[in-house]
């Protein structure tokens, strides 16, 4: 993209029967004229134990817990941080 950059990683663990965590983080850089680049970090952290989906009524089968996107709306926040960089053009 002409106008900056955007960058999603992901990490998912799923230990059947056990728990399930998923680490998210997203990067964006905004370019301009006139303007220092200003790169934005976010990172998620989700988790949870099989025990504990089953106590909210969720399947305790690792057999339902396929895609990651879906599950993601399931699992608790346990971490959640913003970072802001800025980048100075003194050259």
């Amino acid at each position: 993209m002409p106008s900056g950059w955007f960058l999603l990683l992901r990490f998912w663990l799923r230990v059947d029967g056990v728990l399930m965590r998923l680490r998210d983080t997203r990067m964006h850089c905004a370019f301009g004229d006139n303007v220092n680049p200003i790169i934005l970090r976010e990172s998620c952290w989700r988790e949870a134990r099989f025990q504990a989906l089953a106590a909210k009524g969720y399947p305790s089968d690792a057999a339902a817990y396929n895609d990651p996107s879906i599950i993601s709306q399931r699992l608790p926040v346990v971490m959640n941080k913003t970072h802001k960089l800025k980048v100075s053009s003194n050259m």
